[in-house]
């Protein structure tokens, strides 16, 4: 089939629902794309959640990772001796198209999301939450509901982890060793997991939490995953909409999405002098240059691990 990529349910939900001026010019670059797909002999039905064969565990997949796009990158450099306008234009589209279909729930993993893309010079935004933003959200978290706290934990664990949205999402209880204080983080629903640490405080936040008999009832009733919304799963419209209505409630002056808060968490770490590599590590980064564009300096916010603390107890 040699429209792999045209002929899938992804290309046809983008194209018939987004709202974008310029999607003559992303087709043109998701043409290359799918020309590539032909060139690594890809063949079927196109499934982005099941599109590395694990060598670890035969007969099972991994979603599209970074490394993928780092192959496609190197063969516009070299096969297609691209310039590095259009090496801009290759890396925007992929991130307008792999983000649309991350947002509306079609992935489980966006391997754009932190893809650096050097080829046109511009700043780059700081969207992390300031000291202030940080200690008020966590407040407003817990003045709204001060017994089962969850949007509390919530909040705080992903300032503490940096885990993704989806990361989020599907954490399972059995992920989490409350003694150890790590937590096995899997990037979507069936990724490989990397290990991750939280703090004492933390850990005894989420034991308290994980106890409330709200969370007794959630589990009672055959479900595994750690967070949830009105006895449903979180989907990722809902998890932002959980920091979407915080930040409104606490009169921030900027709306902060859960990208925000792992970007806070990488500032979070740096300031607390935690080397470059463990960040990575952490945050569960391919490469390290797309770590190093989460922490330029911002040594005031390492006071907010200890001042969050103190508001849990």
């Amino acid at each position: 089939m040699n429209n792999i990529l045209f002929e899938s349910k992804y290309y046809k939900f983008w194209y018939e629902n987004v709202e974008l001026l310029g999607k003559g010019d992303v087709q043109v670059q998701l043409r290359k794309f799918e020309k590539y797909l032909l060139l690594r002999r890809f063949q079927g039905e196109l499934d982005f959640d099941k599109f590395h064969a694990s060598q670890k565990y035969p007969g099972s997949f991994r979603p599209i990772q970074e490394y993928f796009i780092d192959q496609y990158v190197e063969y516009l450099l070299t096969d297609y001796r691209a310039s590095n306008f259009v090496m801009y234009n290759a890396i925007s589209s992929l991130k307008n198209f792999f983000s649309f279909l991350y947002d509306m729930d079609l992935i489980q993993h966006n391997p754009m999301e932190d893809y650096p893309n050097p080829y046109y010079d511009r700043p780059i935004k700081n969207t992390a939450l300031s000291k202030e933003e940080c200690l008020t959200l966590l407040e407003i978290a817990l003045k709204k509901e001060p017994f089962f706290r969850q949007e509390f934990v919530l909040i705080w664990f992903m300032l503490i982890t940096g885990a993704r949205n989806s990361e989020v999402r599907f954490l399972s209880e059995d992920s989490v060793n409350l003694e150890s204080r790590i937590v096995l983080i899997r990037n979507g629903q069936k990724g490989d997991a990397r290990p991750t640490s939280i703090t004492t405080a933390l850990s005894e936040e989420l034991r308290r939490y994980m106890n409330h008999p709200n969370y007794i009832s959630w589990t009672d009733n055959n479900n595994d995953t750690l967070f949830f919304k009105k006895k449903k799963r979180l989907t990722s419209p809902g998890l932002r909409k959980v920091v979407r209505d915080l930040c409104f409630e606490a009169n921030l002056s900027r709306v902060i999405t859960p990208h925000d808060l792992r970007r806070t968490s990488g500032y979070l770490m740096q300031s607390a002098g935690i080397n470059m590599v463990a960040i990575q590590k952490q945050l569960g980064h391919q490469i390290l240059s797309t770590t190093l564009r989460y922490v330029p300096p911002l040594n005031d916010l390492a006071e907010i691990l200890v001042r969050s603390d103190d508001s849990s107890s």
